[in-house]
């Protein structure tokens, strides 16, 4: 899937030169929290967040102590800058991360993890298209179609051992897996509880019936069914 089958396209957007309590306006009355902000034509120079309006001025309470007063260093200047100036050019961000409408959601997914963003701009030939946010990505998990086993045990055996196999490298020497009745049990040693966690996992991802963990860890007391999943 890629980013122009859910980007939305009707994006709000604002002007470099526009005042910042305007662009709060805007966000608060479009209830988002971010805004690219686009020059005349329609090429993007940067965005701006709400984290962009945590410094304000008109946030703080009471000035600046007076052995904080002094403004020497460039990081000063840029605060002084962020909390004072007038205009959204002031504040915004302008090293914007962007994608194109081809470019694959999984790929943008993970410029959103990485870089610690909420929303990536969508650019053709430069000028704003789209936005892609994070809610535009988690709607695809509710949209997406259940993973359904086959009925007929064999076919569940087949299936679990080669997502085992293929999903977390452990082969049937490392996981045996039995299947009666739909009902799945797994028995094997592995070396933490993370790994087994992520086992039950991937047999709860794949909507079996029912699974019977007699997993064990490195230096477990001894076999015990652990709990029985339904």
């Amino acid at each position: 899937m890629q980013a122009k089958d859910i980007m939305t396209s009707d994006v709000v957007s604002i002007s470099p030169a526009a005042e910042i309590r305007h662009a709060v306006a805007v966000m608060m009355q479009n209830n988002i929290s971010g805004l690219p902000v686009v020059e005349d034509g329609g090429r993007i120079c940067g965005i701006v967040t709400e984290g962009d309006l945590l410094l304000r001025r008109e946030i703080r309470l009471a000035p600046r102590s007076a052995r904080h007063a002094e403004v020497t260093s460039d990081v000063d200047l840029d605060r002084y800058i962020r909390g004072n100036g007038w205009s959204v050019r002031d504040i915004m961000s302008r090293d914007v991360i962007v994608a194109g409408p081809d470019s694959e959601v999984s790929d943008i997914a993970e410029s959103l993890e990485v870089h610690r963003i909420k929303r990536i701009p969508i650019v053709e030939g430069g000028r704003l298209v789209g936005i892609v946010s994070r809610r535009d990505i988690l709607a695809l998990i509710t949209d997406a179609p259940t993973l359904r086993l086959p009925r007929e045990d064999d076919a569940i055996l087949l299936a679990v051992r080669t997502r085992l196999k293929y999903d977390l490298g452990l082969t049937p020497q490392r996981i045996r897996v039995s299947v009666r009745n739909g009902q799945i049990t797994l028995e094997g040693n592995l070396e933490s509880d993370l790994q087994r966690r992520a086992v039950l996992a991937l047999v709860e991802n794949l909507g079996s019936g029912g699974c019977l963990d007699r997993l064990q860890i490195a230096a477990d007391p001894g076999p015990e069914d652990r709990s029985q999943r339904t």
